[in-house]
Protein backbone atom coordinates (compact mmCIF):
# COMPACT_ATOMS: atom_id res chain seq x y z
CA UNK A 1 0.00 0.00 0.00
CA UNK A 2 2.90 2.15 0.70
CA UNK A 3 4.65 1.46 -2.25
CA UNK A 4 1.54 2.57 -4.51
CA UNK A 5 1.16 5.57 -2.76
CA UNK A 6 4.86 6.50 -3.48
CA UNK A 7 4.61 5.66 -7.17
CA UNK A 8 1.10 7.61 -7.55
CA UNK A 9 2.91 11.19 -5.34
CA UNK A 10 5.75 10.69 -8.06
CA UNK A 11 3.35 10.54 -10.86
CA UNK A 12 1.30 13.07 -9.93
CA UNK A 13 4.78 15.13 -9.10
CA UNK A 14 6.47 14.75 -12.36
CA UNK A 15 2.80 15.84 -13.88
CA UNK A 16 3.00 19.28 -12.23
CA UNK A 17 6.87 19.48 -12.81
CA UNK A 18 5.92 18.79 -16.62
CA UNK A 19 2.77 21.37 -16.67
CA UNK A 20 4.84 23.82 -15.31
CA UNK A 21 7.53 23.00 -17.65
CA UNK A 22 5.19 23.48 -20.73
CA UNK A 23 4.21 27.33 -19.19
CA UNK A 24 7.80 28.49 -19.35
CA UNK A 25 8.44 31.05 -21.94
CA UNK A 26 12.02 32.91 -22.64
CA UNK A 27 12.76 36.31 -23.87
CA UNK A 28 15.87 37.09 -26.56
CA UNK A 29 19.02 38.03 -24.68
CA UNK A 30 21.35 40.78 -25.04
CA UNK A 31 19.14 42.88 -27.51
CA UNK A 32 20.81 44.94 -30.33
CA UNK A 33 19.52 47.44 -33.12
CA UNK A 34 21.71 45.96 -35.96
CA UNK A 35 20.86 42.19 -34.94
CA UNK A 36 17.22 42.26 -33.34
CA UNK A 37 13.49 43.91 -34.91
CA UNK A 38 10.39 44.40 -32.93
CA UNK A 39 7.62 42.14 -35.35
CA UNK A 40 4.29 41.47 -34.49
CA UNK A 41 5.20 41.78 -30.57
CA UNK A 42 8.86 39.73 -30.51
CA UNK A 43 11.99 40.40 -31.03
CA UNK A 44 13.16 38.77 -33.61
CA UNK A 45 17.17 37.48 -34.45
CA UNK A 46 18.55 38.57 -38.33
CA UNK A 47 21.10 38.60 -40.32
CA UNK A 48 22.17 40.71 -43.51
CA UNK A 49 25.11 39.46 -45.43
CA UNK A 50 26.12 40.39 -49.29
CA UNK A 51 25.38 42.76 -51.64
CA UNK A 52 22.83 42.64 -54.82
CA UNK A 53 19.18 41.35 -55.23
CA UNK A 54 17.59 39.97 -51.77
CA UNK A 55 17.36 36.69 -51.08
CA UNK A 56 15.16 35.52 -47.80
CA UNK A 57 15.98 32.20 -46.14
CA UNK A 58 13.39 31.14 -43.76
CA UNK A 59 14.43 28.33 -41.38
CA UNK A 60 11.93 24.59 -40.44
CA UNK A 61 11.44 23.11 -37.67
CA UNK A 62 14.08 23.12 -34.32
CA UNK A 63 16.69 24.90 -36.15
CA UNK A 64 17.78 28.53 -37.02
CA UNK A 65 19.26 31.01 -39.05
CA UNK A 66 22.43 29.12 -38.79
CA UNK A 67 21.32 26.34 -40.91
CA UNK A 68 21.65 28.38 -43.83
CA UNK A 69 25.26 30.13 -43.14
CA UNK A 70 27.25 28.11 -45.80
CA UNK A 71 24.70 28.85 -48.56
CA UNK A 72 24.36 32.45 -47.49
CA UNK A 73 28.48 32.71 -47.66
CA UNK A 74 28.01 31.06 -51.60
CA UNK A 75 25.01 33.77 -52.48
CA UNK A 76 26.66 36.70 -50.45
CA UNK A 77 28.93 37.12 -54.04
CA UNK A 78 26.06 37.83 -56.16
CA UNK A 79 22.94 38.43 -53.70
CA UNK A 80 21.62 40.05 -50.03
CA UNK A 81 21.02 37.25 -47.93
CA UNK A 82 18.87 38.01 -45.04
CA UNK A 83 17.57 35.00 -42.85
CA UNK A 84 15.85 35.19 -39.21
CA UNK A 85 15.44 33.14 -36.78
CA UNK A 86 11.85 32.79 -36.37
CA UNK A 87 9.74 33.32 -33.12
CA UNK A 88 10.26 30.60 -30.69
CA UNK A 89 13.56 29.27 -32.21
CA UNK A 90 17.40 30.02 -32.49
CA UNK A 91 17.96 33.83 -30.21
CA UNK A 92 14.40 35.04 -30.86
CA UNK A 93 11.44 35.54 -28.25
CA UNK A 94 10.33 32.45 -27.18
CA UNK A 95 6.57 32.95 -25.90
CA UNK A 96 3.61 31.06 -25.18
CA UNK A 97 1.69 31.39 -28.33
CA UNK A 98 2.12 32.74 -31.83
CA UNK A 99 3.21 29.64 -33.55
CA UNK A 100 1.70 27.76 -36.87
CA UNK A 101 1.63 29.05 -40.47
CA UNK A 102 -0.38 32.32 -39.99
CA UNK A 103 1.68 33.40 -37.72
CA UNK A 104 5.06 33.20 -39.36
CA UNK A 105 3.60 34.54 -42.45
CA UNK A 106 2.72 37.26 -40.25
CA UNK A 107 6.21 37.47 -39.01
CA UNK A 108 7.41 37.23 -42.67
CA UNK A 109 5.34 39.79 -43.40
CA UNK A 110 6.53 42.32 -41.12
CA UNK A 111 10.46 41.76 -41.94
CA UNK A 112 9.83 42.07 -45.85
CA UNK A 113 7.85 45.39 -44.94
CA UNK A 114 10.67 46.80 -42.47
CA UNK A 115 13.38 45.99 -45.02
CA UNK A 116 11.77 46.40 -48.35
CA UNK A 117 12.19 43.05 -49.58
CA UNK A 118 10.29 44.00 -52.57
CA UNK A 119 10.92 41.30 -55.23
CA UNK A 120 13.04 38.91 -53.38
CA UNK A 121 14.39 35.51 -53.51
CA UNK A 122 12.55 33.60 -50.81
CA UNK A 123 13.53 29.89 -49.85
CA UNK A 124 12.11 28.26 -47.25
CA UNK A 125 12.52 24.42 -45.53
CA UNK A 126 10.19 22.41 -43.68
CA UNK A 127 7.23 24.18 -42.50
CA UNK A 128 8.94 27.52 -43.16
CA UNK A 129 8.49 26.85 -46.51
CA UNK A 130 4.67 26.77 -46.03
CA UNK A 131 4.92 30.17 -43.93
CA UNK A 132 6.95 31.87 -47.46
CA UNK A 133 3.97 29.94 -49.42
CA UNK A 134 1.15 31.76 -47.76
CA UNK A 135 2.86 35.30 -48.05
CA UNK A 136 3.86 34.97 -51.50
CA UNK A 137 0.26 34.10 -52.23
CA UNK A 138 -0.91 36.78 -49.82
CA UNK A 139 1.41 39.28 -50.89
CA UNK A 140 3.16 38.56 -54.25
CA UNK A 141 4.57 41.60 -54.34
CA UNK A 142 7.08 40.06 -52.16
CA UNK A 143 7.96 37.55 -53.94
CA UNK A 144 10.05 37.45 -57.61
CA UNK A 145 10.79 33.63 -56.94
CA UNK A 146 10.09 30.69 -54.39
CA UNK A 147 12.01 27.69 -53.68
CA UNK A 148 10.60 25.03 -51.66
CA UNK A 149 12.96 22.69 -49.91
CA UNK A 150 11.35 19.44 -48.21
CA UNK A 151 8.13 21.14 -47.21
CA UNK A 152 5.18 19.16 -46.70
CA UNK A 153 1.91 19.55 -48.46
CA UNK A 154 -0.47 18.04 -46.03
CA UNK A 155 -0.25 16.53 -42.20
CA UNK A 156 0.25 12.61 -43.25
CA UNK A 157 3.35 13.95 -45.10
CA UNK A 158 5.01 15.33 -41.94
CA UNK A 159 6.51 12.96 -39.40
CA UNK A 160 8.66 12.77 -36.31
CA UNK A 161 10.71 10.29 -34.57
CA UNK A 162 8.90 8.94 -31.66
CA UNK A 163 11.66 10.21 -29.38
CA UNK A 164 11.35 13.41 -30.47
CA UNK A 165 7.02 12.95 -31.20
CA UNK A 166 6.78 12.77 -27.73
CA UNK A 167 7.89 15.69 -27.19
CA UNK A 168 4.90 17.17 -28.94
CA UNK A 169 2.45 15.30 -26.63
CA UNK A 170 0.44 17.19 -24.40
CA UNK A 171 1.13 16.99 -20.23
CA UNK A 172 3.81 14.77 -20.27
CA UNK A 173 5.84 16.56 -23.68
CA UNK A 174 7.18 19.08 -21.98
CA UNK A 175 9.10 17.04 -19.97
CA UNK A 176 10.14 14.61 -22.41
CA UNK A 177 11.24 17.75 -24.13
CA UNK A 178 13.85 18.75 -21.25
CA UNK A 179 14.94 15.71 -20.96
CA UNK A 180 16.35 15.86 -24.63
CA UNK A 181 17.65 19.36 -23.63
CA UNK A 182 19.85 18.60 -20.84
CA UNK A 183 20.79 14.85 -22.56
CA UNK A 184 23.05 15.20 -25.44
CA UNK A 185 22.42 11.06 -26.92
CA UNK A 186 18.09 12.10 -26.86
CA UNK A 187 18.88 14.82 -28.78
CA UNK A 188 20.87 12.72 -31.18
CA UNK A 189 18.11 10.27 -31.15
CA UNK A 190 15.53 13.33 -31.98
CA UNK A 191 17.79 14.31 -35.01
CA UNK A 192 19.28 11.14 -37.01
CA UNK A 193 16.82 10.38 -39.12
CA UNK A 194 16.73 14.21 -40.14
CA UNK A 195 19.86 13.21 -42.17
CA UNK A 196 20.52 9.96 -44.61
CA UNK A 197 24.18 9.63 -43.05
CA UNK A 198 24.46 10.76 -39.49
CA UNK A 199 28.28 12.19 -40.29
CA UNK A 200 26.11 14.72 -41.95
CA UNK A 201 24.48 15.76 -38.69
CA UNK A 202 25.36 19.72 -38.22
CA UNK A 203 26.23 20.94 -34.95
CA UNK A 204 24.26 23.85 -35.04
CA UNK A 205 21.46 21.52 -35.33
CA UNK A 206 21.99 19.92 -32.42
CA UNK A 207 22.31 23.20 -30.55
CA UNK A 208 19.28 24.53 -31.72
CA UNK A 209 17.10 21.92 -30.80
CA UNK A 210 18.01 22.58 -26.98
CA UNK A 211 17.99 26.43 -27.51
CA UNK A 212 14.02 26.24 -28.08
CA UNK A 213 10.75 25.79 -25.34
CA UNK A 214 8.35 23.23 -24.79
CA UNK A 215 5.42 25.46 -25.98
CA UNK A 216 7.21 26.67 -29.36
CA UNK A 217 7.76 23.13 -30.56
CA UNK A 218 4.77 21.39 -29.27
CA UNK A 219 2.72 24.17 -30.66
CA UNK A 220 4.22 24.67 -33.68
CA UNK A 221 4.26 21.30 -34.81
CA UNK A 222 0.49 20.40 -33.89
CA UNK A 223 -0.69 23.86 -35.22
CA UNK A 224 1.21 23.74 -38.60
CA UNK A 225 -0.26 19.99 -38.83
CA UNK A 226 -3.87 21.42 -38.73
CA UNK A 227 -3.35 24.31 -40.85
CA UNK A 228 -2.02 21.96 -43.58
CA UNK A 229 -4.05 19.33 -43.83
CA UNK A 230 -6.32 18.57 -46.43
CA UNK A 231 -3.66 20.58 -48.22
CA UNK A 232 -5.18 23.92 -47.58
CA UNK A 233 -2.01 25.69 -47.97
CA UNK A 234 -1.06 23.75 -51.31
CA UNK A 235 -4.54 25.68 -52.87
CA UNK A 236 -3.32 28.53 -51.93
CA UNK A 237 -0.19 27.69 -54.34
CA UNK A 238 -2.36 27.95 -56.94
CA UNK A 239 -2.63 31.84 -56.73
CA UNK A 240 1.45 32.16 -56.70
CA UNK A 241 3.06 34.46 -59.41
CA UNK A 242 6.45 34.02 -59.22
CA UNK A 243 8.09 30.34 -60.48
CA UNK A 244 8.80 27.67 -58.01
CA UNK A 245 11.49 25.37 -57.02
CA UNK A 246 10.67 22.72 -55.38
CA UNK A 247 14.05 20.20 -53.71
CA UNK A 248 13.30 17.35 -51.93
CA UNK A 249 15.51 14.30 -50.68
CA UNK A 250 14.67 11.16 -51.88
CA UNK A 251 16.27 9.36 -48.60
CA UNK A 252 13.98 11.93 -46.63
CA UNK A 253 11.91 10.84 -43.25
CA UNK A 254 10.46 13.66 -41.47
CA UNK A 255 8.44 14.89 -44.99
CA UNK A 256 7.62 12.56 -47.99
CA UNK A 257 9.46 13.41 -51.31
CA UNK A 258 5.44 13.06 -52.21
CA UNK A 259 4.88 16.31 -51.33
CA UNK A 260 7.01 17.45 -54.86
CA UNK A 261 4.46 16.23 -56.81
CA UNK A 262 1.57 17.65 -54.13
CA UNK A 263 3.74 21.41 -54.75
CA UNK A 264 4.19 20.71 -58.36
CA UNK A 265 0.51 20.47 -59.42
CA UNK A 266 -0.35 23.31 -57.69
CA UNK A 267 2.16 26.27 -58.40
CA UNK A 268 1.63 26.95 -62.23
CA UNK A 269 4.98 28.10 -62.74
CA UNK A 270 7.09 25.06 -61.19
CA UNK A 271 10.20 23.07 -61.46
CA UNK A 272 11.05 19.75 -59.12
CA UNK A 273 14.19 18.60 -58.60
CA UNK A 274 14.78 14.97 -56.31
CA UNK A 275 18.10 15.01 -54.77
CA UNK A 276 19.19 11.25 -54.55
CA UNK A 277 21.18 9.91 -51.16
CA UNK A 278 19.84 13.21 -49.44
CA UNK A 279 17.51 12.99 -46.64
CA UNK A 280 15.98 16.32 -44.78
CA UNK A 281 18.80 18.63 -44.94
CA UNK A 282 20.46 18.91 -48.68
CA UNK A 283 21.82 22.39 -47.88
CA UNK A 284 24.20 20.49 -44.72
CA UNK A 285 24.05 17.01 -46.84
CA UNK A 286 24.71 18.29 -50.50
CA UNK A 287 25.74 21.80 -49.96
CA UNK A 288 27.63 21.92 -53.50
CA UNK A 289 24.82 20.27 -55.66
CA UNK A 290 22.09 22.35 -53.87
CA UNK A 291 23.32 25.46 -53.95
CA UNK A 292 24.02 24.82 -57.65
CA UNK A 293 20.63 24.17 -58.40
CA UNK A 294 19.81 27.05 -56.20
CA UNK A 295 22.05 29.69 -57.94
CA UNK A 296 20.84 28.28 -61.30
CA UNK A 297 17.33 28.91 -60.72
CA UNK A 298 18.15 32.37 -58.95
CA UNK A 299 20.03 33.47 -62.24
CA UNK A 300 17.43 32.53 -65.19
CA UNK A 301 14.83 34.91 -62.81
CA UNK A 302 16.75 38.09 -62.83
CA UNK A 303 15.58 39.38 -66.45
CA UNK A 304 12.11 38.68 -64.61
CA UNK A 305 13.45 40.73 -61.61
CA UNK A 306 14.53 43.51 -63.60
CA UNK A 307 11.24 43.94 -65.46
CA UNK A 308 9.34 43.63 -62.48
CA UNK A 309 10.96 45.99 -60.08
CA UNK A 310 10.34 48.71 -62.51
CA UNK A 311 6.79 48.40 -61.28
CA UNK A 312 7.42 48.00 -57.93
CA UNK A 313 6.62 51.86 -56.94
CA UNK A 314 3.37 52.43 -59.21
CA UNK A 315 2.72 48.90 -57.26
CA UNK A 316 3.33 50.05 -54.00
CA UNK A 317 2.16 53.44 -54.06
CA UNK A 318 -1.72 52.01 -55.58
CA UNK A 319 -1.80 49.61 -52.27
CA UNK A 320 -0.52 51.75 -49.48
CA UNK A 321 1.97 49.30 -48.78
CA UNK A 322 3.55 51.13 -45.67
CA UNK A 323 7.65 51.73 -46.30
CA UNK A 324 8.28 50.64 -42.69
CA UNK A 325 6.85 48.80 -40.50
CA UNK A 326 7.81 46.99 -36.90
CA UNK A 327 4.72 46.06 -35.87
CA UNK A 328 2.13 44.75 -38.37
CA UNK A 329 -0.78 45.08 -35.93
CA UNK A 330 -0.06 49.40 -36.39
CA UNK A 331 -0.03 49.10 -40.17
CA UNK A 332 -3.01 47.26 -40.12
CA UNK A 333 -1.52 44.05 -41.63
CA UNK A 334 -2.81 40.68 -41.18
CA UNK A 335 -2.83 37.65 -43.71
CA UNK A 336 -5.53 36.00 -44.73
CA UNK A 337 -6.35 32.61 -42.30
CA UNK A 338 -6.60 29.51 -43.93
CA UNK A 339 -9.85 27.39 -44.93
CA UNK A 340 -11.94 26.95 -41.50
CA UNK A 341 -9.30 28.18 -39.26
CA UNK A 342 -10.36 30.87 -36.25
CA UNK A 343 -13.45 32.55 -38.00
CA UNK A 344 -13.56 35.18 -35.44
CA UNK A 345 -9.44 36.23 -36.06
CA UNK A 346 -10.30 35.52 -39.55
CA UNK A 347 -12.91 38.19 -39.70
CA UNK A 348 -10.75 40.96 -38.45
CA UNK A 349 -8.16 39.81 -40.43
CA UNK A 350 -10.31 40.39 -43.32
CA UNK A 351 -11.21 43.99 -42.19
CA UNK A 352 -7.45 45.32 -42.14
CA UNK A 353 -5.57 42.78 -44.72
CA UNK A 354 -5.56 43.87 -48.16
CA UNK A 355 -6.77 40.56 -50.48
CA UNK A 356 -4.28 39.77 -53.32
CA UNK A 357 -5.32 40.10 -56.73
CA UNK A 358 -6.94 37.01 -58.49
CA UNK A 359 -4.28 35.65 -60.81
CA UNK A 360 -4.72 34.17 -64.23
CA UNK A 361 -2.16 31.36 -63.99
CA UNK A 362 -2.77 30.37 -67.70
CA UNK A 363 -4.86 29.96 -71.15
CA UNK A 364 -8.42 29.94 -70.11
CA UNK A 365 -10.45 26.87 -71.50
CA UNK A 366 -14.41 26.60 -71.79
CA UNK A 367 -15.93 26.92 -68.67
CA UNK A 368 -14.02 29.65 -67.20
CA UNK A 369 -11.26 26.58 -65.68
CA UNK A 370 -7.48 27.40 -65.69
CA UNK A 371 -5.65 24.74 -67.25
CA UNK A 372 -1.66 24.15 -66.81
CA UNK A 373 0.30 22.29 -69.12
CA UNK A 374 1.73 19.10 -67.23
CA UNK A 375 -0.35 19.04 -64.41
CA UNK A 376 -0.79 15.55 -62.95
CA UNK A 377 -4.79 16.32 -62.38
CA UNK A 378 -7.29 19.07 -63.00
CA UNK A 379 -7.62 21.89 -61.05
CA UNK A 380 -10.72 23.05 -59.69
CA UNK A 381 -11.91 26.85 -60.41
CA UNK A 382 -11.57 28.73 -56.53
CA UNK A 383 -13.09 31.91 -58.41
CA UNK A 384 -16.29 31.17 -57.59
CA UNK A 385 -17.30 34.63 -56.33
CA UNK A 386 -17.01 36.41 -59.41
CA UNK A 387 -19.47 36.62 -60.74
CA UNK A 388 -20.73 36.81 -64.80
CA UNK A 389 -22.33 39.93 -65.98
CA UNK A 390 -23.45 38.98 -69.48
CA UNK A 391 -22.91 41.79 -72.13
CA UNK A 392 -26.02 43.39 -74.11
CA UNK A 393 -26.52 42.33 -77.32
CA UNK A 394 -25.73 45.47 -79.47
CA UNK A 395 -26.62 43.83 -83.03
CA UNK A 396 -29.71 42.83 -82.13
CA UNK A 397 -31.32 46.65 -80.76
CA UNK A 398 -29.73 48.23 -83.76
CA UNK A 399 -31.68 45.90 -85.93
CA UNK A 400 -34.83 46.31 -84.26
CA UNK A 401 -34.40 50.45 -84.90
CA UNK A 402 -34.01 50.02 -88.16
CA UNK A 403 -37.09 47.97 -88.58
CA UNK A 404 -38.89 50.55 -86.84
CA UNK A 405 -37.59 53.64 -89.01
CA UNK A 406 -37.94 51.95 -92.43
CA UNK A 407 -42.03 51.36 -90.90
CA UNK A 408 -41.92 54.70 -90.29
CA UNK A 409 -40.60 55.76 -93.87
CA UNK A 410 -42.93 53.60 -95.57
CA UNK A 411 -46.44 55.55 -95.07
CA UNK A 412 -49.44 54.58 -96.28
CA UNK A 413 -47.92 53.54 -99.73
CA UNK A 414 -45.80 50.91 -98.13
CA UNK A 415 -48.25 49.58 -95.26
CA UNK A 416 -51.52 48.64 -95.51
CA UNK A 417 -52.95 51.36 -92.77
CA UNK A 418 -54.69 50.11 -89.68
CA UNK A 419 -58.54 50.21 -89.46
CA UNK A 420 -59.87 52.58 -86.57
CA UNK A 421 -59.78 50.22 -83.26
CA UNK A 422 -63.72 52.02 -82.40
CA UNK A 423 -66.12 52.02 -84.86
CA UNK A 424 -69.46 54.33 -84.12
CA UNK A 425 -72.21 52.78 -82.37
CA UNK A 426 -69.87 49.83 -80.98
CA UNK A 427 -69.50 49.03 -77.49
CA UNK A 428 -66.32 50.81 -75.56
CA UNK A 429 -65.21 47.30 -74.62
CA UNK A 430 -64.59 46.38 -77.88
CA UNK A 431 -61.78 48.99 -78.00
CA UNK A 432 -59.31 46.26 -77.18
CA UNK A 433 -59.92 44.60 -80.86
CA UNK A 434 -56.12 45.74 -82.90
CA UNK A 435 -56.80 43.68 -86.31
CA UNK A 436 -53.03 42.63 -87.65
CA UNK A 437 -51.30 44.23 -90.18
CA UNK A 438 -50.67 42.10 -93.26
CA UNK A 439 -47.49 40.00 -93.06
CA UNK A 440 -47.55 40.76 -89.54
CA UNK A 441 -47.53 36.91 -88.30
CA UNK A 442 -45.13 34.23 -90.02
CA UNK A 443 -42.15 35.31 -92.33
CA UNK A 444 -44.65 34.10 -95.46
CA UNK A 445 -46.89 36.35 -95.11
CA UNK A 446 -49.26 34.04 -93.33
CA UNK A 447 -51.26 35.04 -90.50
CA UNK A 448 -51.37 32.87 -87.31
CA UNK A 449 -54.81 33.98 -86.41
CA UNK A 450 -57.50 33.63 -89.24
CA UNK A 451 -59.46 36.86 -90.13
CA UNK A 452 -62.43 37.56 -87.49
CA UNK A 453 -65.96 38.26 -88.66
CA UNK A 454 -66.71 42.36 -88.72
CA UNK A 455 -69.64 41.67 -86.53
CA UNK A 456 -68.28 39.29 -84.08
CA UNK A 457 -68.54 42.20 -81.14
CA UNK A 458 -71.71 43.90 -82.45
CA UNK A 459 -74.57 44.22 -80.26
CA UNK A 460 -77.78 43.67 -81.88
CA UNK A 461 -80.53 46.05 -82.61
CA UNK A 462 -82.74 44.61 -80.01
CA UNK A 463 -80.10 44.44 -77.80
CA UNK A 464 -79.29 48.48 -78.00
CA UNK A 465 -82.97 49.40 -77.83
CA UNK A 466 -83.27 47.53 -74.22
CA UNK A 467 -80.19 48.99 -73.74
CA UNK A 468 -81.33 52.81 -74.34
CA UNK A 469 -84.71 52.39 -72.78
CA UNK A 470 -83.04 51.96 -69.46
CA UNK A 471 -80.80 54.37 -69.71
CA UNK A 472 -83.97 56.58 -70.59
CA UNK A 473 -85.54 55.09 -68.32
CA UNK A 474 -83.19 56.01 -65.16
CA UNK A 475 -82.71 59.41 -66.53
CA UNK A 476 -86.07 60.49 -65.72
CA UNK A 477 -86.07 58.82 -62.76
CA UNK A 478 -83.25 61.08 -61.56
CA UNK A 479 -84.59 63.99 -63.16
CA UNK A 480 -88.10 64.21 -61.38
CA UNK A 481 -86.47 63.32 -58.33
CA UNK A 482 -84.20 66.42 -58.84
CA UNK A 483 -87.58 68.22 -59.10
CA UNK A 484 -89.32 66.63 -55.98
CA UNK A 485 -86.52 67.54 -54.05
Amino acid sequence: MTATLIVLLIIVALIGVSLALGRTSREAQAVRDDEFVELDGSWIRYRVTGQGPPVLLVHGLLSSSRIWEPLAKRLSGQFTVYSLDLRGFGESDKPLTGYGVRHGSRVLYAFCSHFRLNNAAIVGHDVGGDMVVKLAADHPEFARSVTLVAVPANEDQMDLPTSLWLATLPVIGPLFYVIGQYADFVRKLWLKPFVSDKRDLPEELMEDAAASVPAALRSTFNTVRREISRERVARQARHLQAPVLVLAGEEDQIVDPQAAEVWAGSAPRSEVAILEGCGHLPMSELPEEFSSRLLTFLAGNESGHSRRSSRAPREEASSGMPREVRDPRESGQDSRGIDGLEPDEEASAAETAEPPPRVSRGPVGRGGRLRRAGAARREEDDTGEMGYVPEKNESQEEEQARKQEESREEGPEGRQEAKPAVEPGEDPDSTRRVERQDGGGRPGGEDIIPELPDDLFRWSDVRKGRRRGRGEENGGGRESGERGD
